[in-house]
Parts: structure tokens; C-alpha cells; sequence
């Protein structure tokens, strides 16, 4: 090999291993480290979700939120790490509550068997002043 063809190899790894590198580590469980893990199936069952894809899932979240009071803002995103995960962040920031001011939803997706599958969940929150933590952070307000 030349030193033109290695010197192009190279750099062509570098900026592959650039790009992955921060793609791989949207998915990590380190991404949910400040979150706190909730029952797949109870959350499902709860708002009466019976899709499992992620675009429709996302569409149902934003949908069948029917408490409004307060609301300040109500945001869904949906990315796609790789080409079999994805994952939804739903905040809903301005609630109807004592204690609680904000919750983000994290729900992790995994194709399995050419199908989607929700693999985890994981909530956030931030308390109204005076009521506990006041950054996205695990835990109940007080």
C-alpha cells in the first residue's frame, strides 16, 4: 500500500470513528442514568397504548395527553441511533400540580424479529420551587 492510499485510509477511519462514536452512545444505559426505570407494560396499559412502533407511539403520546391546565409546553422527539433502535423523549413541561412542575418520558426501542419492541422506560422529573429538585433529575417531589 502507498503512503497516499494509507494516508486516505486513515482518514477516512478517523471520520468513521467521529461519526460513530457519538451515534453509539445515544443508546448507551448511561443515557438513562438520571432516569428512573418504570414498568413497560404498567405504562402501556395506563394510557391505553396498543402500538408498538415508534412513530405511532409518538403520535398516541401527544395525542392522548388530556390534562392541559398550566401546560407551557408539551414536546416529542424520535430518534433513530441506529437503524435497529430508537428512542422517544417526551416532556411535558407546566403541570397541573402541587409538587410536580415537569415530567420527560425515555422510551427505548429495539427491532427484534423485523418488529419494534419497547425494551425500556424510564421518567424524570422537575419540582415546583420549594418541593424538591429543580433540574431534570430521578426521584419524587415532596
Amino acid at each position: 500500500m502507498n503512503k497516499s492510499s494509507l494516508k486516505r485510509s486513515l482518514f477516512l477511519l478517523a471520520v468513521f470513528t467521529c461519526i460513530q462514536i457519538p451515534i453509539a452512545a445515544m443508546g448507551q444505559p448511561a443515557d438513562r442514568a438520571n432516569y428512573e426505570s418504570i414498568n413497560v407494560k404498567q405504562f402501556l396499559g395506563d394510557r391505553k397504548i396498543t402500538v408498538s412502533n415508534p412513530k405511532d407511539l409518538a403520535v398516541k403520546l401527544f395525542s392522548s395527553d388530556q390534562e392541559s391546565e398550566g401546560r407551557k409546553s408539551d414536546q416529542i422527539s424520535v430518534e433513530y441511533p441506529t437503524r435497529k433502535a430508537a428512542v422517544i423523549v417526551h416532556t411535558v413541561i407546566g403541570l397541573a400540580d402541587d409538587s410536580l412542575a415537569a415530567m420527560r418520558h425515555r422510551i427505548e426501542f429495539r427491532i427484534r424479529q423485523n418488529k419494534w419492541e419497547i425494551v425500556w422506560i424510564g421518567r424524570q422529573s422537575k419540582c415546583q420551587p420549594n418541593r424538591g429538585h429543580q433540574n431534570w433529575a430521578r426521584g419524587r417531589c415532596q
